[in-house]
């Protein structure tokens, strides 16, 4: 009788859908559990698995030509359109799939690469700078004929976002905001990403460094190898609330970090003369702002200074979930974030010009 129970309990776990279990995120090992894991080996390669959006049939991919460059662009959905602007400087939008496919119902969602990254055209030649992101990003919105969208910027995206808005304020129907970059600095915001790596992390951590080093000098160096190294032996909690599976880690070395080569730098670059303290304080567009409790990448004091700058803005607080606040607690985010844009109506045109006329100094070189 026991061993007819046992098998029917067995049975019923394997009828649960694979995506129900992975979704149970409160059981997964989180950082707060402060678990050492040391990999025995040092792998020289890594399996190559398909991108996530390979398989989603719902996605018009498309490079759009926006004139010097194309962007390698996927829509999907009806209604009002969002364009989801990836962190970085030269993350790609894949770590956006499948999270952001849920809103397709309501939203036209709207996945692309910077000049640059990913799957767009990489331009050397011409350098790279925030400012050329915002235009690329207004002359993708124009060759798409979308006359106006509501834009989600996630870390440094939100840096672009920002950016975007003061300089177009008049083609967006509300602002989102998801572990922003700020935009300006206080010591506040400083990192805690290595508040969680033990002492035994670092050190394997560390030995892998050194054979990359050697495997460089020897013209031996696999960068995705040893991506995927430290981030199974702890360098994964540096950004990450819940520990991610092996193939999230495979995937996200090959696919969530591609770019041109001076990629960071340049864009890096092109943002130290940026201060954007002031500059929303009478914005009249629409603002909703994402927040992890468990974001290490800033201070635990960076949600309330950087609330203060958008002092009209709405806020959303998530106390599980870390960087990728979407992937965390994704039924939370999506019903926050329709909700948010149920509700709001876009901001007048009398209101945009007149808070446009005030920033336009935030924006000059």
């Amino acid at each position: 009788m026991k061993r007819s129970i046992r098998k029917l309990k067995i049975l019923i776990y394997l009828t649960i859908p694979f995506q129900v279990l992975l979704s149970q995120n409160l059981k997964k090992e989180t950082v707060l559990d402060n678990v050492i894991y040391i990999e025995d080996s040092i792998y020289n390669s890594i399996p190559s698995l398909p991108r996530l959006c390979d398989n989603i049939t719902s996605l018009n991919k498309s490079h759009v030509d926006i004139g010097g460059t194309k962007l390698y662009t996927e829509i999907e959905g009806e209604g009002i359109p969002i364009i989801l602007i990836n962190g970085g400087p030269g993350g790609t939008h894949h770590y956006f799939h499948p999270w952001f496919s849920k809103l397709k119902e309501r939203h036209k969602i709207i996945y692309y690469d910077q000049r640059g990254t990913g799957l767009s055209d990489f331009n050397p030649e011409s350098g790279y700078t925030i400012k050329q992101a915002v235009e690329d990003l207004e002359r993708l919105r124009i060759k798409l004929k979308i006359s106006k969208w509501i834009v989600f910027g996630y870390s440094y995206g939100g840096a672009l976002a920002q950016y975007y808005a003061i300089k177009y304020p008049e083609n967006i129907l509300a602002l989102l905001l998801c572990s922003s970059h700020p935009v300006f600095k206080s010591e506040k915001f400083k990192s805690q990403q290595q508040k969680y790596i033990s002492t035994q992390e670092k050190e394997r951590m560390d030995a892998i460094t050194q054979k990359a080093l050697e495997d460089k000098r020897n013209g031996k160096l696999n960068v995705q190898a040893y991506l995927y190294n430290v981030a199974l032996n702890g360098d994964w909690k540096r950004q990450n609330f819940y520990k991610p599976t092996k193939e999230e880690m495979i995937r996200s070395v090959l696919y969530e970090w591609t770019n041109d080569r001076s990629f960071n730098r340049d864009v890096s670059k092109s943002m130290r003369h940026l201060d954007f303290r002031g500059a929303f304080k009478n914005c009249p567009i629409p603002t909703l702002i994402f927040e992890g409790k468990q974001d290490l990448t800033w201070g635990d004091k960076k949600p309330e200074v950087f609330k203060a700058n958008h002092p009209n803005a709405k806020y959303a607080y998530f106390k599980n979930s870390g960087h990728k606040i979407f992937k965390d607690e994704p039924k939370k985010f999506n019903r926050t974030l329709l909700n948010f844009t149920r509700k709001n109506k876009a901001s007048t045109a009398k209101s945009i010009k007149k808070w446009k006329e005030t920033t336009n100094k935030y924006i000059q070189e």
